[in-house]
């Protein structure tokens, strides 16, 4: 694969005096950059339980700690534009990586709940704009076709960064506590900075004034606090249903109430901040609905899957975070052999359909595979086979999303995708979750009415305090074995109604 060519090459028009050693290291950084995005919220989120531990906080008020920061994100999507129209995409990840840093190492010292959650929120205004920053960065220094150089970069930067977060955060955990998880991205943020300084360009980065638009704070800070009570509701059902907890149920519909509010108020804005009818297209909704199917999945998946390993089959933190980088790798790979052929695919909505039913599969073969003892080869046939399905699924879909959109409405459309990632991917978790504490209650019901008497009798074990804790291990272990399986089957069938969707839909193609 030749990568390269004669240093004389012109890669991009807009930077003639670029060689394409440089055009590659400026995507690898925007990749990198976007990166820190993933990692900001997938390492706390890989280490939830030991940070929850160290804090001392109980889970409703870790919840804050998750919540924080979605709702830091979302805020920085929307003025994201409105800053990066004043003073550039350069300057503006310049910041954000400062406050970045900053933020993550307050996070290291909190000594509370309340200070840390405060802490994410910091995090997540300087994070969260930064995937948009250099997927619009992109589009702005680069003509179509002039991108290709650049997405080797990009990919490489975002999914290699994907792939790093479960192995980088046992081992940190394991080493440092969990403070390290916070110390070590202020750690890697800094060589970010840097390769930023060298590579970006030092002008084009500023989108024209026509899409500016009148920032409105009160639907900004309508929108946010919205978000935040429909993110903090939504990650509530998962320790409590609303029946039991009408404060959880009252902010979730106070937060829908916001967040409708602000959608009629952008609509009917004269010169809206998110233009949101510029947005109608029946290609971009469509593929906005499954991005939204596919973080739907990806949140549900990420949540199980480290649950089934540690305490379904008894894998210690490090072996967990080890075989689900292992697994990332393989989009990383995936996906550098998909850019060097994209020019020879077609029918992109065929490729669509194998990612979901992959999906599918592999949640299947992985439920099916299920069982004490089960060994780290056994599992990683499936687990391998997930790694394939970004590839295939969502970055097919955003291949195809924004072509009918015109060149100033992208930066609106990515806005607006990353804050419904965001809250189709805490969706996803949440509703695994709910899932999954219900039917291990379930299943540990059913295994422990199955211990008569006479069975605890016949065991040829005498009846001590050590053996019955053993007994009781067991059982949780094959309540979560038993649990995962149901769960794993439930998301194998919403990946099925995702295929069929695809292949039933006319307006990917």
């Amino acid at each position: 694969m030749q990568l390269f060519s004669r240093s004389s090459a012109v890669l991009l028009s807009a930077h003639p005096g670029y060689p394409p050693w440089q055009v590659y290291l400026f995507g690898l950084t925007l990749g990198l950059v976007t990166g820190m995005d993933f990692i900001a919220s997938g390492m706390p989120a890989m280490a939830a339980s030991h940070i929850q531990g160290g804090i001392g906080a109980t889970p409703n008020e870790f919840l804050w700690v998750l919540t924080s920061f979605a709702c830091g994100t979302v805020i920085a999507n929307l003025l994201i534009g409105q800053l990066a129209c004043r003073i550039g995409y350069r300057r503006y990840t310049r910041f954000a990586l400062w406050l970045f840093m900053l933020a993550t190492l307050a996070c290291s010292v909190a000594p509370d709940i309340r200070y840390l959650a405060l802490a994410r929120l910091l995090q997540g205004l300087a994070a969260g704009g930064l995937f948009t920053a250099s997927r619009v960065l992109i589009q702005l220094v680069a003509l179509p076709r002039e991108r290709k150089p650049l997405m080797y970069g990009f990919l490489l930067g975002c999914f290699g960064f994907g792939a790093l977060i479960p192995w980088l955060s046992a081992m940190v955990v394991e080493q440092a506590g969990w403070q390290g998880v916070f110390g070590v991205q202020a750690l890697l943020a800094l060589p970010v900075w840097l390769l930023m300084e060298q590579f970006y360009p030092p002008h084009d980065g500023q989108p024209a004034a026509r899409q500016l638009g009148r920032l409105d704070g009160w639907a900004v800070l309508a929108f946010g606090l919205g978000m935040l009570l429909l993110l903090h509701a939504g990650d509530d059902v998962q320790l409590l249903r609303p029946s039991a907890n009408p404060v959880a149920l009252t902010g979730g519909v106070l937060g829908l109430a916001l967040l409708g509010w602000t959608g009629w108020r952008l609509w009917h804005h004269v010169d809206p901040w998110l233009d949101l009818r510029s947005l109608v297209r029946r290609r971009y909704l469509t593929g906005l609905a499954f991005y939204m199917l596919y973080y739907l999945c990806n949140g549900g998946w990420n949540y199980v899957l480290p649950v089934l390993l540690e305490n379904g089959l008894g894998f210690n933190f490090i072996t967990t975070g080890r075989v689900m980088s292992l697994s990332s790798s393989v989009t990383v790979l995936v996906a550098m052999g998909y850019l060097y052929f994209s020019q020879y695919i077609a029918r992109r909505r065929g490729y669509i359909v194998l990612g979901f039913g992959l999906l599918m599969v592999s949640c299947l073969w992985t439920a099916q595979s299920l069982m004490s003892g089960l060994s780290v080869d056994a599992l990683l046939p499936p687990l391998l086979l997930h790694g394939l399905v970004p590839v295939l699924a969502v970055v097919q879909v955003a291949s195809m999303t924004y072509l009918e959109l015109e060149p100033g409405d992208f930066a609106h459309a990515y806005q607006l995708k990353n804050i419904l990632r965001e809250l189709a991917r805490t969706v996803g978790t949440g509703l695994a979750c709910l899932q999954l504490q219900n039917s291990q209650a379930a299943a540990r019901t059913v295994l422990i009415e199955r211990l008569t008497p006479y069975q605890l009798a016949t065991a040829n074990q005498p009846l001590t305090p050590e053996w019955l804790a053993q007994l009781s291990d067991s059982v949780n272990q094959q309540a979560t074995l038993l649990a995962g399986q149901h769960l794993l089957l439930v998301m194998a069938g919403v990946a099925a109604l995702a295929m069929l969707a695809v292949m039933l839909q006319r307006h990917l193609v």
